[in-house]
């Protein structure tokens, strides 16, 4: 799944504050979770969930209550708002904008909480981190960068964007996008630290998908001869409406391999019953391991360093000679056309 920045500030606006939940501590070593609903005579009725959206009531004797641990819902609430901070790299005005309002809604439904101070505070960095975005900062790695310390870098610091997503997208096991990602790393990147520092994980990540295709195309035609069986088995209404399912499924498939080819992606969309995308996978895949396994000893350069020496060269008016050599090593690192260009553009007007 794909979570937005400010997805906690969303859930925090758009969800109504629960009841608190108090713990019932029993005799026997368990414990309850419930809100009490009547305290009459020798017997507690809770309302309890089974699941976050069914609530059923339980009765429990008062006898067999040890300790009873009260909830602050004020507390509970500042749970969430805490999770806001620290912020998350890349937010945007409008992210900064959906956590501040949750902060000021804590603030406003629990105004004499003991936790206002913290949430005040916590929206105070807020504010003032979501004020450096609005003037062209970028936060990155935890670290707010400013418009022109990004300028000077843009080349290595949009290399650890990439680098971000890409294990994130590993972490959450979304592995041909992170695989297609990564190929645009390959392509605009190479020759940063961003990549270097990918290489290993990624080679694992491949192997991955090369073993599962492989699997895939063993067992393929067992699989369809399972499948047909299955098909012969079933009434004919029941025959027929899966064979024009799997029909209509092949069709799609094929259509999509067809387009992301024309596309010119790598990594195509692979199924289990797609022979050509599975041999695909399979072939790509594995010239890939054979490349990245030499890629090291190509490299040597770092592709973040050479356009940073180039951009402080012409943003602080060195010889035209230094910047001469300064763009010869930006070209030696193959720093990607859109950055180079603009920073070759400029330097003609150094005399």
């Amino acid at each position: 799944m794909k979570r937005k920045p400010a997805f906690v500030a969303l859930c925090l606006l758009g969800a109504p504050l629960l009841s608190s939940a108090d713990t019932f501590k029993l005799k026997d070593g368990s414990t309850v979770e419930g809100r009490v609903v009547s305290d009459a005579g020798d017997t507690y009725v809770l309302e309890v969930f089974i699941t976050k959206s069914i609530k059923d009531e339980r009765k429990i004797p008062k006898a067999d209550v040890v300790r009873i641990t009260r909830e602050e819902p004020d507390m509970k609430a500042f749970e969430g708002v805490a999770k806001l901070l620290p912020s998350a790299d890349m937010l945007t005005t409008e992210d900064y904008a959906q956590n501040i309002a949750a902060v000021q809604k804590f603030l406003k439904d629990y105004p004499t909480s003991a936790k206002s101070k913290s949430a005040k505070a916590l929206l105070e960095t807020l504010k003032s981190e979501s004020a450096q975005v609005a003037a062209g900062s970028i936060k990155i790695n935890g670290k707010m960068i400013s418009p022109a310390e990004y300028q000077a870098n843009a080349y290595d610091f949009d290399a650890r964007v990439q680098e971000a997503k890409i294990r994130k997208l590993v972490s959450e096991n979304h592995f041909l996008q992170a695989l297609r990602l990564f190929s645009e790393l390959d392509r605009d990147y190479r020759n940063t630290l961003s990549y270097g520092a990918l290489a290993s994980l990624m080679k694992q990540v491949i192997q991955a998908q090369v073993d599962e295709a492989k699997q895939s195309l063993a067992t393929l035609d067992a699989r369809v001869k399972a499948r047909e069986l299955g098909i012969q088995r079933m009434s004919f209404e029941g025959r027929r409406d899966t064979e024009a399912a799997i029909s209509n499924e092949a069709a799609e498939l094929e259509a999509l391999y067809k387009a992301e080819k024309d596309a010119k992606i790598d990594w195509p969309t692979t199924s289990p019953f797609h022979k050509v995308s599975l041999e695909d996978t399979v072939k790509f895949g594995e010239a890939e391991l054979v490349r990245l396994s030499t890629v090291k000893t190509i490299l040597g350069v770092d592709g973040g360093k050479a356009y940073r020496e180039l951009w402080n060269a012409i943003h602080n008016q060195a010889t035209a000679a230094t910047v001469t050599a300064a763009i010869a090593n930006a070209r030696t690192a193959a720093v990607a056309p859109r950055y180079l260009t603009p920073l070759e553009n400029a330097a003609k007007a150094i005399k």
